[in-house]
């Protein structure tokens, strides 16, 4: 399917092609000085097509050798000139490496110049070939070097996205594996958690257990069953705390006191540490919705002290009938720190814990500082949501894109507008010392020596000398009267010379041109 719609897009583009060469040679082309001529460029227009997708760097030279062999004629052509745009587009599009692209522009310019040089000596106008040399460096860049740019950017683009969007889907990849690990490591510390509850717990059974079991009130089958209870209890502490130890981390086993840390303790001890801390709200929170509270609380604090250090940090808990809420915001860091980013894998932990117990998690800048905000709900209800993908890849081969963009579209303009410049400036150069002031002109006399007359005409030529027929056997000179730029009716001076003695003088206007 993919071959049979290449190869009618280049079908398409071969006939579009010869037809509109074809329109060319019945309305314009001298066909009668051109039918072998007429040919072998038909030849070249499908070569060129039948090479650019194998060969893209042929089929542009083949199509510029066509259209460089209709201006030497003195011939325009709209055919050959969209060809070799074409062709310079599919150039960029299709090969991968600038390097040959750029060797052959240098090679044609080159070409170019060396033709110019060869003509100037030929006929003694070498500023003039030098000028249409410029003429033809700045119609390279815009009919060739352009469209190849621009064929450049669309494939740099693609190649941008495809690879950009492999990126952002490896990165979401790592993403998911680092939020599953952070998700299997706050349900183990749930559990360590639940082991620190519950351990505590059969503690107390065993403890009064043994009292039981030593209390001389009780008859021998009620210490024997107090003793039975206390053994059970310690047995099932000890199973809870390697069960634990063996859901949490590698290498881990849980500790055999329970964690008694509240959110008062945390608070005093941050407080402890510098941070100046603001608690407030209902703190009586037990159970699991306790525990959550104090992880929350702990994962904001060190958050606070390790990203804003030395701003003020608001811990709010708040309790309500069916939900507890909790809060720890942080204003803006007095001293900056390295921006490293942080894996955020403690939020992903935080949230993680949230959604297992059926809340809301939200964290992000606020107010120039930072708030973590947690809902938890007294009745756990476990939610699964799925993991945000990551955006800032595609924005990043987005921005690449654009700025591939403006490259394409720059780095071609910035060319073309200096070689205008150099255009323009070589034009005002001539003008200015091309100028035979009339006075100097009426002193010349016929028969007078060519030595004395070169003596007092400028050191160049004008640029776009009027084509008049010269007297027989004389060579003619066109200078300027007056240094008019871009006025084309302005007087001309002819001095025309035959062997060593001035021939003629005539005054022309820049409309015989």
């Amino acid at each position: 399917m993919e071959r049979t719609r290449t190869l009618a897009v280049d079908v398409a583009i071969g006939v579009t092609l010869c037809a509109l060469f074809g329109l060319e040679v019945l309305l314009n082309l001298p066909v009668t000085k051109l039918t072998w001529d007429v040919f072998g460029l038909f030849g070249l227009l499908v070569c060129a097509v039948v090479v650019s997708r194998r060969l893209p760097l042929v089929s542009f030279m083949l199509a510029s050798a066509g259209l460089a062999y209709l201006v030497l004629l003195g011939i325009g052509t709209v055919s050959f000139t969209t060809a070799a745009m074409l062709t310079s587009y599919l150039l960029g599009r299709r090969m991968a490496g600038p390097r040959p692209a750029v060797y052959a522009f240098a090679a044609l310019a080159a070409v170019g110049l060396g033709y110019a040089v060869l003509l100037g000596f030929v006929r003694g106008r070498l500023d003039t070939q030098m000028m249409q040399w410029l003429w033809m460096v700045f119609g390279l860049v815009l009919f060739a070097v352009f469209p190849w740019f621009a064929g450049r950017f669309v494939r740099q683009r693609a190649e941008l996205l495809r690879a950009g969007w492999q990126r952002a889907e490896q990165l979401e990849r790592e993403q998911r594996i680092i939020a599953e690990r952070e998700r299997l490591r706050e349900r183990a510390r749930i559990a360590q958690d639940m082991h620190d509850s519950l351990g505590h717990e059969l503690a107390l059974i065993a403890l009064r257990a043994g009292g039981l079991e030593v209390d001389r009130g009780l008859d021998d089958r009620h210490r024997q069953a107090a003793g039975e209870l206390r053994m059970t209890a310690g047995q099932a502490s000890e199973t809870l705390r390697t069960i634990i130890g063996l859901l949490g981390e590698p290498g881990t086993l849980a500790p055999l006191r329970p964690t008694s840390d509240s959110v008062a303790d945390l608070v005093e001890r941050a407080r402890a540490s510098g941070m100046a801390v603001d608690l407030g709200g209902d703190l009586d929170v037990t159970g699991v919705v306790g525990l959550a509270v104090r992880r929350v609380v702990q994962e904001g604090l060190t958050n606070a002290a390790k990203y804003a250090p030395g701003a003020a940090v608001a811990v709010t808990v708040e309790r309500g009938e069916s939900v507890t809420s909790v809060s720890v915001v942080n204003g803006q860091p007095v001293r900056s720190v390295a921006a490293d980013g942080g894996t955020q894998r403690g939020l992903i932990g935080l949230r993680e814990r949230a959604l297992l117990m059926g809340g809301t998690f939200a964290a992000g800048p606020e107010d120039g500082g930072f708030a973590v905000r947690v809902r938890l709900p007294h009745d756990a209800v476990t939610v699964v949501e799925p993991i945000e993908t990551t955006e800032s890849v595609r924005e990043q081969v987005r921005r690449t894109a654009r700025r591939g963009l403006i490259v394409a579209v720059g780095a071609p303009a910035a060319i073309a507008f200096g070689l205008v410049a150099v255009m323009f400036g070589y034009y005002a150069y001539s003008v200015t010392h091309s100028v035979l002031p009339r006075a100097e002109f009426d002193q010349f006399w016929i028969g007078q020596p060519k030595d004395d007359v070169e003596a007092a005409l400028p050191e160049m030529e004008m640029l776009d000398a009027p084509t008049l027929p010269n007297p027989p056997g004389a060579g003619c000179r066109y200078y300027l009267a007056e240094p008019a730029m871009f006025d084309f009716h302005a007087p001309v001076l002819r001095v025309c010379f035959d062997a060593d003695r001035l021939v003629a003088k005539d005054v022309v206007r820049g409309s015989q041109q």
